[in-house]
């Protein structure tokens, strides 16, 4: 007998792609569940992964369940997560206690191509259902979202969907989580990379995140102050697009200004097509127009720089902690809501919602992403 193990649960992974705020979320739905709910919150480690490794473990097999259930009960909170034999713990109060703050997630995430093949699905859904779960909350990005909406359409299982991603390219919702915390860490790398840019007048060449979606590079340009965005959405930049851009650039050391910061989009595409990471496109490109014959400034230096996974790290900022918060609640009133299925939780005009999985994209987020390019321009000193 296994007194000590839930009559019911709602479980919780984290897929795909860290992002700032997955543990401030992490909080939140534990200590809902726990404090107003009543109701015990199960932590997959591992994702989407540790479900399969899980459900391949007990392969239906009933003694197997027996054992994974008094496993749980015996290692909760803490002793579950530095077991590294056990991919689901019981998470308690002193389990999610001081991660508020910090990046990534306690529970780890990764990517599970095994996940694309419906048997192995319809395996961890009856894991889920043998471990007494109620509803499955998912956080990730587009690709962990679509295995949420295929568990749902699979299943009666309730699946609540969370967007948490830096790329910002999930067009259901105006904000994703990490987001914010992703803006923040760009404008501190672009600060620092200022100083060395005016001091010894060069041109700056950043890449950033954010997949075939522009938003991060836009909105880091605007909060930064970043001269030059280059963003996927006007097509691919041939040779000369780039020239152009060039000499833009010339011109504003022409009327006196000393540095240039580029921020480009690592969803940017060329034409002809190009293997190396898009700053270096970028540099050899700006390099070969300022040497050229008769160039005003034949000495100026373009130096690149892929910021790669910096961003995903750091401090996650208020705003992130704030919106984890409130995608929380608002997972829990769903989970809560018998009258309603499964969907995802999403930012529209500051309201927080469920929205069914296949929402259209807002025609809004197009606009405001023009909207804030055009800004950009507009504010530029060129």
């Amino acid at each position: 007998m296994i007194a000590s193990y839930p009559d019911q649960a709602v479980a919780v992974l984290f897929s795909g792609g860290d992002a700032p705020g997955m543990n401030a979320f992490l909080r939140a739905i534990v200590r809902l569940g726990l404090n107003r709910e009543k109701i015990a919150v199960l932590g997959i480690r591992d994702g989407y992964r540790g479900l399969v490794r899980t459900a391949r473990a007990v392969n239906g097999d009933t003694e197997a369940m027996v054992r994974l259930k008094q496993d749980i009960a015996t290692h909760t909170g803490r002793a579950g997560l530095i077991s590294e034999q056990l991919h689901i713990i019981q998470m308690d109060h002193a389990s999610v206690s001081g991660i508020m703050g910090k990046g990534g997630t306690i529970l780890g995430s990764a990517r599970c191509l095994e996940f694309h093949d419906k048997e192995v699905r319809a395996k961890v859904l009856r894991l889920l259902k043998g471990l007494n779960v109620r509803a499955l909350v998912v956080v990730g990005g587009d690709g962990s979202l679509t295995g949420a909406r295929l568990l749902a359409e699979e299943s009666d299982l309730k699946i609540i969907g969370i967007p948490a991603t830096i790329d910002n390219d999930l067009q259901f919702t105006d904000m994703a989580l990490g987001v914010d915390t992703a803006v923040n860490t760009l404008v501190w790398a672009v600060d620092h990379f200022i100083d060395t840019a005016r001091s010894h007048r060069r041109v700056m060449v950043l890449e950033t995140m954010g997949r075939a979606s522009g938003d991060l590079a836009r909105m880091a340009g605007l909060a930064s102050g970043a001269e030059m965005i280059i963003t996927p959405e006007k097509g691919p930049l041939k040779a000369a697009d780039m020239e152009r851009l060039a000499a833009k650039i010339e011109g504003a050391m022409t009327r006196g200004r000393g540095h240039a910061i580029v921020l480009v989009a690592e969803g940017v595409e060329f034409d002809p097509p190009q293997k190396r990471n898009r700053a270096y496109v970028l540099m050899d490109a700006f390099q070969q127009y300022f040497q050229r014959a008769g160039a005003p400034f034949q000495d100026l230096e373009v130096r690149p720089s892929v910021l790669g996974h910096l961003q995903r790290g750091g401090h996650t900022t208020p705003q992130d902690c704030i919106l984890a918060a409130r995608f929380a609640d608002c997972a829990w009133k769903a989970i809560g809501d018998t009258s309603s299925g499964s969907g995802i939780t999403a930012l529209r005009k500051n309201i927080v919602e469920i929205v069914p999985y296949g929402t259209p994209d807002m025609p809004e987020r197009a606009e405001f992403s023009h909207e804030m390019e055009q800004l950009h321009d507009d504010l530029s000193s060129w």
